[in-house]
């Protein structure tokens, strides 16, 4: 402990003598050119992702009136704002605090500039966009604080510790999503569409497709579909197409059900009985392994299709990639990973009823813990961090709900800047233990400047600054350059011949 205490002690008295063009932006002299320059780059990137993103997102929704354009323009113009102004303000503040204080401190490098631009930034996003924008970057920087530890040799590498982590946090989260319901984010969506309502007692099963409602669940949304807020004049004609319509595709389930419920499988799962505290209707056979198909070929085609989508070009070259694509192992195993689990959680739930002979909230524990070794298949960090801090979250917006835990104003806003200013002085001062793919993000947001960054100045330090950009050296302009610059210059020519 005094070991790092000392350390800290010296990391705090030790700076760097150089302005911020010799340390930071390498590719101009002037301060105010290069956070303009890295406003408008970030703004233009940002377009492109935030525009995807909710153009996606609207057309999902189905939604092509004049008021969702403008709401997905405005949200897209918001969130570009927000992450170019995140970018400008930090080489802005980067520049404002070597100015003042007239050398580089270790955390005036990036850290402190990093967590006032962010702070400020993240007010520029609207309200609903600054929660999960916080739990995306805690993710990414718990997982840079991990390597950090390793780098330093505090802990070594847990084996399969994503696997831990990910079952672990499956435990408490099935069994929070049994006892309180499922959550309205996207994570709780999609847990209602892979789980369904049955192990959720707080919902009813009266959710699920009924082909014998479905006549008058069509004429019901056509009664009350409205343009502008009016309602949709419908005549006979119409409420007749569509009776007949809803008709159609009510027979076409039926006798597909029909058809199907005459095979010897469906006939042995529907023969086999289930125990009376089951919450599913059919038998406890046919449960699991509905359970497990239908995750199943939901992880597999996303997966595929993903792969398809971003391999588009090759494939109007070449064809024959898609039937490549469509056996890939890796595609296979995330739909193996996702059908599994869910798979397993209902065939333990399902035994714990038939053991105890009655139904239980705990038993989602046992079956969350259980089902999370699925993740042997397709092991992902990512993903189990981001569960995990996305079940801290929903226990401890519960434990607010009720009273249980303090509601701190402002934990959001802290919680991004702190989280963020980490990635920052990583990108800067480690970007050896900074995730490859944020890397990339980051160099993407900036046309690669980046990497401009004269890191070996900031060896000095001792984080290793320029372990992955050790044959970059700056083509600075003398003129702009400092005494204490030049003449450390000289030193580093003296002591290395091959330059």
């Amino acid at each position: 402990m005094s070991s790092i205490l000392n350390k800290i002690s010296y990391l705090r008295e030790l700076s760097l003598p150089f302005n911020c063009y010799e340390t930071g932006h390498t590719w101009t002299p002037s301060c105010t050119d290069a956070a303009l320059t890295i406003g408008a780059t970030t703004f233009r990137e940002a377009l492109k992702i935030y525009g995807s993103l909710y153009v996606v997102s609207q057309i999902f929704s189905w939604k092509f009136d004049l008021k969702t354009f403008r709401k997905t323009l405005e949200s897209t113009l918001t969130s570009s704002c927000f992450l170019s102004f995140n970018a400008f303000s930090f080489i802005s503040i980067f520049c404002g605090i070597r100015r003042i204080m007239g050398k580089f401190y270790y955390l005036h490098c990036a850290y402190i500039p990093a967590f006032t631009a962010s702070f400020l930034a993240i007010l520029i996003e609207r309200e609903s966009r600054r929660q999960p924008l916080a739990l995306y970057v805690i993710n990414i920087a718990s997982e840079t604080i991990f390597r950090m530890l390793v780098t330093r040799g505090y802990t070594q590498p847990l084996p399969q510790g994503e696997v831990l982590i990910f079952s672990l946090t499956m435990g408490v989260l099935m069994y929070v999503i049994r006892k309180n319901g499922f959550s309205k984010d996207l994570v709780g969506m999609g847990m209602r569409f892979l789980l369904g309502s049955e192990e959720v007692k707080l919902q009813s099963n009266s959710e699920h497709l009924d082909p014998c409602k479905m006549k008058h669940n069509v004429i019901k949304a056509l009664n009350q579909k409205k343009i502008n807020g009016k309602p949709l004049p419908l005549n006979n004609t119409a409420v007749n197409f569509a009776t007949n319509f809803a008709t159609f595709i009510s027979s076409v389930f039926q006798q597909g059900r029909k058809q199907l419920g005459q095979t010897p499988l469906v006939n042995f799962l529907k023969t086999h009985p289930h125990h009376h505290s089951c919450p599913h209707a059919f038998s406890c056979p046919s449960y699991i392994l509905k359970g497990f198909l239908q995750p199943f070929l939901v992880g597999y085609s996303a997966r595929t299709a993903m792969h398809i989508f971003s391999s588009f070009q090759h494939i109007i070259k070449n064809p024959s990639l898609i039937l490549r694509l469509l056996t890939n192992k890796q595609n296979l195993s995330v739909g193996l990973s996702v059908g599994g689990f869910f798979g397993i959680f209902k065939l333990v739930s399902c035994l714990l009823r038939w053991v105890h002979n009655k139904d239980s909230e705990w038993h989602a524990i046992p079956a969350g813990l259980l089902a999370g070794l699925t993740m042997l298949i397709n092991p992902n960090s990512t993903v189990a961090l981001y569960l995990a801090w996305k079940a801290v979250e929903i226990v401890y917006t519960i434990g607010v709900k009720k009273r249980v835990l303090p509601s701190i104003p402002g934990s959001i806003l802290i919680l991004y800047a702190a989280s963020t200013a980490l990635l920052f002085y990583a990108a800067f001062m480690e970007p050896h233990n900074l995730k490859p793919t944020y890397i990339r993000f980051l160099n993407r947001l900036t046309d690669n400047r980046l990497e401009l960054i004269n890191r070996h100045v900031m060896d000095v330090f001792g984080t290793h600054a320029s372990k992955m950009y050790h044959d970059f050296w700056p083509d600075l302009d003398p003129r702009y350059t400092s005494r204490a610059f030049q003449e450390t210059i000289l030193v580093w020519l003296a002591g290395s011949p091959e330059r």
